[in-house]
């Protein structure tokens, strides 16, 4: 069994994988953005195209309504890699 590591150890590999969490949560958030405001604009396609949408996705058409006016409105831009 290996030594117990040192509390400085410890201390920098719980920093380092709290910086991997927020980056993942970050890049997730994006990535949701991204997708909601890319389905707002196929669903101006034509009339109907929300269903259909809906249908594809396997949601309610209540879903693609409440996320694409909550992305609608935050406009982020995609992260830079």
């Amino acid at each position: 069994m290996p030594p117990s590591p040192a509390d400085e150890a410890r201390a920098q590999l719980r920093a380092l994988a709290a910086e991997a969490s927020a980056r993942r949560d970050e890049r997730h958030e994006a990535v949701e953005a991204e997708f909601w405001q890319f389905v707002d604009q196929l669903q101006r396609s034509y009339h109907g195209a929300q269903s259909d949408i809906a249908d594809a996705l396997g949601v309610k058409r209540n879903q693609i309504l409440r996320q694409t006016k909550r992305y609608r409105a935050a406009k982020t831009p995609p992260p830079k890699q």
